[in-house]
């Protein structure tokens, strides 16, 4: 369900990770944020959509560290009820990649509605499937005799609501990531609205936490100035979470992120960078994020 899709760090590199940082600053627990403590030279690890390896691997680990954490999660897909239709994608590449003949390549550009040569360009037109066609997508699933329902049963790939209840009472943060993972910029802004409350509900519904984080999936880059005061109006003390680089929104409760996932960049090295491209983008007047 992930193979296909990007790669991501082993559990030697996420430790060296961890190491680093530890070295060079401070933690941050997410309490802090919650308060608005100004801080500086502090870390502060997050997680997006509540993959079961957030439980399995990262856990122990950030435990034996004394390192809290937030955890952004999907909660149409805890307790692995269902799956995001890109999770499926990547199953049904896996799938391919051994089992298909001329016959299956038609049909599934049918489905498709394109023309593709090779298995190669079936994979990237696949991947490309947009949100709103994610029912060509089950439309495959049933063609290749796949049961998504028994790989989720067998294989367990999201979290399940008691491991996020242990992770809760160890000290650890949670918040929404939308409902079912859309790119907020292919739905309508009522939708938008919907599937970022909804999320953080279900959280305060099912664990009685008090506090209301939320995590834009993919970017937040397309992101209204609109929607954000109408989160804010929903709950003033929101904390919103993006993925722009370091950077300064429109909002202090909107805290900016960037990736440490790609296993081809040396940790030391992309921290770096970040900050060399932070004063690039003072310099060039691009530090501060504009909204419409």
């Amino acid at each position: 369900h992930i193979e296909n899709l990007y790669q991501y760090k082993n559990e030697k590199q996420f430790r060296n990770d961890i190491e680093v940082l530890l070295e060079n600053y401070k933690p941050i627990n997410p309490a802090d944020l919650l308060v608005c403590r100004n801080l500086e030279n502090n870390f502060l690890l997050s997680f997006d959509d509540g993959l079961e390896e957030i439980y399995s691997v990262v856990y122990p680990i950030l435990k034996e560290k004394n390192l809290s954490a937030i955890f952004f999660v999907n909660p149409n897909f805890i307790d692995n009820k269902t799956a995001l239709y890109k999770h499926n994608i990547s199953v049904i590449i896996s799938h391919l990649k051994t089992n298909i003949d001329d016959d299956i390549f038609q049909e599934i550009s049918k489905i498709l509605s394109i023309n593709f040569a090779t298995k190669s360009d079936l994979f990237i037109k696949l991947k490309e499937t947009k949100y709103a066609d994610r029912s060509k997508i089950d439309e495959i699933l049933n063609l290749l005799h796949i049961d998504i329902k028994e790989y989720l049963k067998n294989e367990k790939p999201y979290l399940s609501k008691g491991q996020i209840q242990e992770m809760i009472n160890d000290g650890f943060y949670f918040g929404g990531h939308t409902m079912s993972h859309p790119p907020l910029q292919q739905i309508s802004h009522e939708e938008q609205k919907a599937e970022i409350i909804d999320s953080i509900n279900w959280l305060k519904m099912n664990f009685n936490i008090s506090y209301s984080l939320f995590a834009f999936p993919y970017s937040d880059k397309s992101i209204s100035k609109k929607l954000i005061s109408e989160l804010f109006d929903y709950d003033n003390s929101l904390l919103l979470f993006g993925n722009s680089g370091l950077k300064k929104d429109i909002d202090k409760r909107i805290i900016q992120r960037f990736s440490l996932e790609n296993p081809n960049k040396e940790v030391e090295k992309q921290i770096v960078t970040e900050n060399l491209y932070k004063y690039f983008n003072k310099f060039t007047n691009q530090y501060y994020i504009k909204r419409k």
